[in-house]
């Protein structure tokens, strides 16, 4: 009696032969259409165009994007099956030496696009502000951030005078900061424009000349009812004061801190009037006075773990094209001596 099981595999054997020479067919279409120069250098072309058009865009996040990195990635496979093909003719034509030196500069690159494709799936990079005495929750972060004071001192005024002050770095910029896990205590750091903080492969740096002031306005109906209103420079809020849609802004000046608040009339700013400590403002029977007054400064908070890659990445293709340039010609000149 024959065995069922082995007649089984006879009737399915060519059943899973045409699979396997259909996969064949298709994994040399595939190999045969990315290691064609002609789809190699079209796919170049637009990879670069995507490249500079991206660089205008104002949105930080688009070479992070998917389509972006698949791109890359075909660039990638294209160079590596283009590799590939002509390494029997590289070494037939013109030698071991010259064949070292493109398959390690084309190796170096390769390593460079995975890298790029590694850090945009794996990397981040946020911009966020820091209020003194506050907390700042990132989304993603395994702490939270708490800023204990802001050091900010300028320079004299007489020694900067025939500068320009909008380029003029602070003669002292120092962020305290308090990183906190679970609701406790885990880091302290004091950080400054150019020197950062680098906490699990995360950097903390402070942004140049982004510091200002954080203010409350406390806004009193007619009926004694007081309503706190945070003013963030970066986000201005749009509040009322009884009837009249109203806006502030602090002013830079010497002295004790003041804001001016001013409403918006035929797109133009018509002011209502000035708030300090020691002065309150009287709009629509409603009092508006100023509360608590804090400095902010901006941060960026980012990870790149691809960096290592990349420097093996540069380091290999600059070896690949000093090989390549320096030691081709030594199979040529063996040959002659022959």
């Amino acid at each position: 009696m024959k065995n069922p099981v082995k007649n089984d595999q006879r009737v399915t054997n060519p059943g899973q032969k045409v699979i396997s020479h259909q996969l064949i067919a298709v994994v040399k279409s595939i190999f045969s259409f990315l290691s064609s120069l002609k789809v190699a250098i079209p796919l170049l072309v637009i990879t670069i165009a995507v490249t500079i058009g991206g660089s205008l865009l104002p949105e930080p996040d688009f070479f992070n994007t998917w389509w972006y990195l698949s791109l890359l990635g075909l660039n990638g496979i294209s160079l590596l099956f283009i590799t590939i093909l002509h390494i029997p003719i590289i070494l037939e034509r013109k030698g071991r030496n010259a064949l070292i030196g493109v398959v390690v500069t084309h190796l170096g690159i390769l390593i460079i696009i995975a890298g790029i494709i590694y850090g945009g799936m794996s990397g981040f990079r946020y911009n966020v502000k820091a209020i003194e005495g506050e907390m700042t929750i990132v989304p993603g972060l395994p702490f939270v951030i708490y800023l204990d004071k802001l050091v900010v001192e300028d320079y004299p005024a007489e020694a900067i005078s025939h500068l320009d002050e909008a380029v003029i770095p602070k003669k002292r910029q120092e962020s305290h900061i308090t990183l906190l896990k679970n609701g406790e205590a885990w880091f302290n750091a004091v950080i400054a424009p150019g020197i950062p903080a680098k906490i699990d492969a995360i950097t903390i740096l402070p942004a140049f000349k982004d510091i200002g002031w954080y203010f409350e306005l406390i806004v009193t109906d007619n009926l004694g009812r007081p309503k706190t209103i945070p003013v963030r420079p970066w986000q201005p809020p749009i509040f009322n004061v009884g009837t009249t849609p109203a806006m502030a802004h602090s002013l830079m000046g010497t002295g004790d801190f003041s804001a001016q608040v001013f409403t918006m009339v035929d797109e133009k700013m018509v002011p209502l009037g000035v708030v300090s400590k020691k002065q309150q403002l009287e709009v629509d029977g409603h009092s508006v006075a100023l509360g608590n007054i804090k400095r902010y400064t901006g941060l960026f908070i980012y990870s790149r773990p691809h960096a290592w890659v990349l420097v093996l990445g540069c380091l290999a293709m600059m070896a690949g094209l000093t090989w390549h340039f320096y030691f081709r010609h030594r199979d040529r000149s063996v040959r002659r001596n022959r």
